[in-house]
């Protein structure tokens, strides 16, 4: 028989629920609980404070006493072992790797410093050349740091300049086809040939003919200083501005064969230096019958002088503004023009030199009788090659008597509007500071001094006659002194300001070779206002072909 199957008890804990008085109140009724039992011992003093048993509100170090550096917990808020505190159970951790995180950069790249790519020993080069080799290895070394740290103030500077826009001397209408875009700072590398001893082989002029007259110079103004100034006079003469096609001498030699390509020694200049021009101007060119010429537009300010082209700090195009382009523009070449004549010595004055010197033959744009300004006109050619035969009129204001012989001057103004904006007050350093006065020039005017050079060095002049002329108030811009003159020789002053013929002769000749390919018909040649490119757009035949003004242009007010 099987036997019964026998179980196992295993004992079992048992859970008995707690017997809960009845009350109406919140919690046990106080009669009912044994207050030895229930009162929780815990040392403490009567300073101390009882907390929250729960406080949802605190954080931060306020749950520690409400001070971050309270010492006697105590003093502070509450802080007793009746508080509750959240353990932190990173705090069992410790780290093994004791290395610093790498520290986060923010920003840039920080100032330059150009220490930081110099040579730790400059005398250490390859070979061990100790000797004259690395004195010159060191100067070409401190040239390109100079170089860089050039670079990187005037990055620095212009990165927070306002950029203003300037409007184009030509409204460029969308039938107008682009046919070539020169960079100008390719223009900087063009050089005509040299010979062996590098020195470039710069084409002589040949003289074909002499017009006009001019006056002799008046040496008192050579005199004149700030404490010693004379007021700039108005003249009422009468001045030809004459393009190349209305030029009756042209024409002739045109007929002759004489060149083929035609222009005026102001044009060549603005070709010659467009690589250091700002501002927007433009020139007509026409090729015909394998000649070229070059012109410049009836309304055009090609004939206007720029002011502070180069400056740092732009001028405002605003037509409004006395100190804008325009305003500036108009007020230097009334200037420029009334110094011109005003230095020379008057033919109604009497004298030893009162006489005007015949410079050739009679002036081609004067009228029997008319009081026109005193100008010599030479027109000269240059052979630069079998193809390119330039002929330019060229420009004398005047001559002097220097070393018992006679020299021909080229007489040119420059305007002071305000010293707060050209950053040197002529009238404090002319005198004492000459060279901080001509290099702060030639920073704002560097266009406007290397293309008089050029027209100095065209027209063969032996000396230029540089004028400084000021406002007599900063506010008044049609009033103004003369505080200077000064005197230069070409060829001299084109060391000075970098302008070496060759590059000259090379912009113009690479220019003069591609509008010679160009086919028969009419051209413009832009500088671009806002960009350094020069454009030539194929334009109608009949587009600029207003009747030229034949009388002649007041003198400047």
């Amino acid at each position: 028989a099987a036997s019964p199957t026998r179980h196992s008890h295993t004992p079992r804990m048992g859970f008995s629920i707690p017997q809960c008085a009845e009350s109406d109140c919140w919690g046990p009724p106080a009669d009912e609980v044994d207050e030895d039992k229930a009162l929780t011992y815990a040392p403490f003093t009567r300073s101390d404070k009882f907390g929250r048993a729960a406080d949802w509100n605190q954080t931060g170090y306020g749950k520690y006493g409400g001070n971050r550096y309270n010492t006697n917990q105590g003093g502070g808020g509450v802080s007793t072992v009746f508080n509750f505190f959240a353990t932190d159970d990173d705090a069992e951790f410790s780290l093994v790797d004791n290395k610093p995180a790498p520290r986060q950069r923010f920003g840039g790249r920080g100032r330059f410093n150009p220490q930081r790519f110099q040579r730790r020993d400059q005398t250490q080069f390859v070979g061990g050349d100790v000797g004259q080799g690395a004195s010159r290895e060191r100067s070409r070394q401190q040239r390109i740091q100079s170089k860089k740290q050039q670079q990187w103030n005037t990055w620095a500077f212009n990165r927070n300049r306002d950029q203003i826009t300037y409007n184009s001397s030509v409204d460029i209408r969308p039938d107008w086809s682009v046919l070539e875009q020169v960079q100008l700072s390719a223009l900087t590398k063009l050089q005509l040939p040299t010979d062996k001893a590098g020195r470039a082989i710069v084409p002589a002029a040949e003289d074909l003919g002499s017009y006009g007259r001019v006056r002799w110079f008046d040496k008192a103004f050579d005199k004149v200083t700030p404490k010693f100034e004379k007021e700039l006079a108005k003249t009422r003469r009468a001045v030809y501005n004459v393009t190349t096609s209305d030029d009756p001498v042209m024409a002739e030699l045109s007929k002759k064969k004489a060149g083929t390509v035609f222009a005026t020694d102001a044009m060549v200049a603005s070709i010659m230096c467009a690589a250091r021009s700002v501002y927007g101007w433009d020139l007509v060119v026409t090729k015909q019958n394998g000649q070229v010429f070059f012109d410049k537009r009836e309304e055009s300010n090609f004939d206007l002088l720029t002011v502070s082209e180069t400056a740092q700090e732009p001028i405002s195009d605003d037509k409004d503004n006395i100190n804008g382009v325009p305003q500036l523009s108009h007020e230097s070449t009334a200037a420029n023009f009334n110094y011109s004549q005003q230095v020379l010595v008057s033919e109604s004055g009497g004298g030893e030199n009162s006489r005007a010197m015949e410079f050739g033959k009679p002036d081609p744009f004067a009228g029997a009788g008319e009081d026109c300004a005193a100008v010599g006109y030479r027109y000269r050619r240059w052979a630069l090659n079998d193809d390119v035969k330039l002929v330019t009129r060229c420009e004398i204001n005047g001559v002097v008597e220097s070393k018992g012989a006679k020299s021909l001057l080229s007489i040119k103004a420059l305007t002071e509007f305000d010293s707060k904006v050209t950053g040197v007050d002529w009238r404090q350093k002319i005198e004492t500071q000459k060279g901080a006065v001509i290099a702060t020039e030639l920073k704002n005017n560097a266009n406007k001094l290397a293309k008089w050079t050029c027209c100095a060095l065209l027209s063969g002049a032996d000396q230029m006659k540089l004028g400084f002329i000021s406002r007599t108030h900063p506010k008044d811009p049609y009033n103004h002194a003369i505080i200077n003159t000064q005197t230069y020789k070409p060829k001299d002053f084109a060391q000075q300001i970098n302008l070496t013929e060759g590059n000259m002769w090379g912009v113009f000749k690479s220019i003069a070779e591609m509008c010679l390919k160009l086919n028969d018909g009419k051209y413009l040649l832009v500088k671009d206002p806002n960009k350094p490119i020069l454009r030539t757009y194929e334009v109608p035949a009949d587009s600029f072909n207003d009747d030229y003004a034949k009388e002649p242009l007041d003198g400047p007010m």
